[in-house]
């Protein structure tokens, strides 16, 4: 029979080893937790990188949306630029026309003058000395006014076409901008391949949309660039309105044969202005001149005398169609060009010239108000939140999940240990959304530039309020919230494993 010490030692070594299976089963169960944990870690870290990913080529490609609207507002000041040169080359035609025909001693009156007045010379010295100067400058400038039309109006037609192929490209020029941009910050990281065809397609078509191609040119009725370059602010008050002012000649003596009291006065008058016409193809200008005077001749039986009147010189210019004027009323409120036509200081060289037109075009290939791009709805803080944002484009960036470096692509651990990413379709994506918005930067006296939270802060230093436009170039990109609809598409196009 065993002893008692005897059964105790063979009990233990009865159960040695028990404790071995537990020991497997948590190394098992450790491994595979820690297999996960790495696998979590990577995953996650993949996720936090193709968000950035995402959020870079969104970013990015609203930065291509606002290239694209600033650059049809540089292109739209420039054809501003262009059309105020425009009309000031057809002012100076006209002006230097009229001016000429002024100092020709060629009018009845010059005879009058001469031969009646007492002391003529301030009236025939100045026609006798500057016309022979004014009609070298008169040579000069007509070559010149119409070589410098000429080049602005194809400048313009340029820029206008410029502007046009610009934004068709926006539609080529994403995809391309969006897969370079996530290729950088992720060499393993694509732009979905079907999105832009696809679920992107309504994103870009409403980016082309936001804005729209206007032709001024041929139509009569209000246009947002005609106001433009019409308003008195743009033009100068040389092509406005040639206002009246005295001009030599001028004479002021008494009559040469008269025995008693006698007086002889005239002098130049002159109005001219320049007008875009009612239908945009160009510009119109007429210059006038009149004569305006009296004499008398008073002795002891009577008196003698009577006016002196007569159209002294008339211009026109015009680029576009030229020829016979479109009519007195010009667009954006000008009417009678300067109001020559219907002062009696001007109207008969006025009406004179008005019958015989404006002359050949400088420019009448290119002349007139060029196509150009506005925003199709001109918006206010009235329609909403976001009334200064163009709309959001969606960039959505996928990854192959065996790019990942997890516990199943380093073929760490088979079998049951082995730990699989579980990503659907073997794929992780992420969606981002920017859009371009517009804001001009806060003056001196009005805060912080670009505060978006307080609409004092749009207000300019003229205290005029500055919405979103083409006319100025203050667009920039920012990130916004991606919509829901957005982002159920594409967990619906990875569940289907859409390429």
């Amino acid at each position: 029979m065993k002893t008692h010490l005897e059964r105790r030692r063979v009990s233990r070594f009865v159960q040695r080893g028990q404790a071995m299976p537990f020991a497997l089963v948590f190394l098992v169960v450790g491994a595979a937790a820690l297999y996960l944990a790495f696998n979590a870690a990577q995953l996650a870290h993949a996720k936090t990188k193709e968000q950035d990913t995402a959020d870079s080529a969104a970013f990015s490609v609203g930065v291509l949306q606002a290239r694209d609207l600033n650059f049809a507002a540089y292109t739209n000041r420039a054809m501003v630029a262009n059309q105020v040169a425009a009309a000031q080359m057809v002012s100076i035609k006209s002006y230097v026309d009229e001016l000429a025909g002024t100092y020709q001693n060629t009018h009845g009156f010059d005879a009058f003058i001469e031969s009646t007045a007492l002391i003529s010379e301030p009236w025939t010295l100045p026609k006798q000395t500057g016309s022979a100067v004014l009609n070298i400058a008169k040579s000069a400038l007509d070559t010149a006014t119409r070589i410098a039309t000429v080049a602005i109006d194809g400048l313009d037609k340029a820029l206008s076409t410029e502007q046009a192929a610009f934004h068709d490209s926006i539609v080529l020029q994403i995809p391309v901008v969006a897969e370079e941009v996530a290729q950088a910050n992720e060499p393993n990281s694509h732009v979905t391949k079907t999105y832009f065809a696809t679920r992107g397609a309504l994103a870009l078509n409403s980016t082309l949309s936001f804005m729209k191609r206007t032709t001024p040119a041929g139509k009569t009725g209000k246009d947002r660039f005609a106001d433009v370059v019409t308003d008195k602010t743009t033009l100068d008050q040389f092509v406005q309105q040639r206002g009246a002012n005295l001009r030599d000649p001028v004479v002021f003596s008494v009559v040469e044969e008269c025995p008693g009291f006698s007086l002889i006065a005239a002098d130049n008058n002159h109005l001219g202005g320049t007008q875009l016409r009612q239908d945009k193809r160009g510009w119109e200008s007429l210059d006038a001149t009149d004569v305006n005077g009296a004499w008398i001749c008073v002795f002891e039986v009577g008196a003698v005398g009577g006016p002196i009147i007569g159209a002294a010189g008339n211009g026109g210019a015009a680029n576009g169609p030229g020829g016979s004027y479109s009519g007195r009323q010009g667009y954006g409120g000008y009417n009678n060009f300067g109001g020559s036509l219907t002062s009696a200081l001007t109207e008969s060289a006025a009406n004179k010239q008005y019958k015989m037109g404006a002359g050949r075009s400088l420019s009448k290939t290119d002349g007139g108000l060029q196509p150009y791009l506005e925003l199709t709805t001109l918006k206010t803080p009235t329609d909403g939140d976001d009334f200064n944002r163009a709309p959001a484009i969606t960039i959505e960036v996928q990854r192959a999940s065996s790019s990942i470096r997890t516990s199943d692509q380093l073929h760490v651990g088979s079998g049951r240990l082995q730990v699989t990413d579980g990503t659907a379709s073997n794929q992780m994506r992420s969606a981002a959304s920017a859009s371009a918005y517009f804001i001009r930067p806060a003056g001196s006296s009005t805060g912080a530039a670009g505060a978006l939270n307080n609409l004092t802060h749009w207000k300019r230093d003229d205290n005029k309020w500055e919405y979103p436009s083409l006319f100025n170039p203050y667009w920039q990109s920012s990130l916004v919230a991606t919509n829901i609809a957005a982002l159920e598409a594409a967990d619906l196009a990875q569940s289907a494993g859409a390429p």
